[in-house]
């Protein structure tokens, strides 16, 4: 286990020392863009709009920088890590025109509100009560750049939409391999195939509450079952805004469904 534990240590120090060396390598060849600062983002449907640029990391896959963007007035449900190509200057006439164009065009309010529900527009601050916008900024702030974009989850491979609090640098990871039955993350693909011939979990842990057809609900027992509800709350998070995740479990319950 100390073997393991100084190989893992060892390699996670190569792979940060290599990446630094690459990123500053590329912003040699390419001029880094500004952090907080403003451009036009294509996102994955084409469409151009304008983006706050969060944070900045190297990709090993791509060879290259990304950046983690923040689509103006959209739920932060959609930002999402970008390659340089995608990202245009704010001053582009080109994209300026389109913009334009399209915010010419007349709309009902029936559309522009059905237009809001499937883009996941969010309130601004100004549109908040003072209060629910200072919990809203505090939380913003906590929760700024989601690291983790997809999880492995027995034979699907899903996207994530929010931040959550996986410890030190499993939070950083783009990609989480998670054992479908006791819900053990791990960083690598390999860590994971061998966990997956040596885990004897086939269902949750607790009592089963509920059956119909293939769905099964489970109560657990948060101090019987600690861990296990502990890694129940970070999965949970990646795909809820605003669940608050506590530590300490021990007198919850959780109902589990699949």
């Amino acid at each position: 286990m100390k073997n393991k534990d100084v190989t893992e240590k060892s390699d996670k120090a190569e792979t940060n020392s290599s990446s630094l060396d690459k990123e500053n390598q590329q912003s040699a060849e390419e001029p880094l863009l500004e952090i907080g600062a403003s451009f036009n983002v294509c996102r994955s449907d084409g469409s151009w709009y304008s983006a706050e640029v969060i944070q900045r990391r190297y990709n090993e896959s791509m060879g290259a920088n990304e950046y983690y963007v923040h689509y103006e007035g959209f739920n932060r449900r959609l930002d999402e890590w970008v390659p340089r190509s995608r990202i245009r200057s704010s001053n582009d006439a080109e994209i300026n025109q389109e913009n334009l164009e399209d915010s010419e065009r007349k709309i009902t309010r029936n559309q522009k509100r059905k237009h809001d529900e499937i883009n996941h527009v969010q309130k601004t601050y100004a549109e908040m009560d003072p209060t629910t916008a200072a919990l809203e900024k505090e939380h913003e702030a906590l929760t700024k750049v989601k690291y983790i974009d997809r999880i492995q989850f027995g034979k699907y491979e899903i996207d994530t939409w929010y931040f959550s609090p996986y410890p030190e640098e499993y939070g950083k990871q783009p990609k989480l391999w998670i054992c479908q039955y006791c819900l053990k993350y791990m960083k690598f693909e390999k860590t994971y195939r061998y966990h997956s011939s040596q885990c004897v979990s086939r269902q949750p842990p607790g009592k089963e509450i509920y059956r119909k057809g293939t769905l099964s609900i489970f109560e657990t027992d948060g101090k019987g079952f600690k861990l296990y509800c502990q890694n129940l709350c970070l999965l949970a998070k990646l795909f809820l805004d605003h669940k608050t995740y506590y530590f300490d479990v021990e007198a919850i319950f959780v109902l589990y469904s699949m």
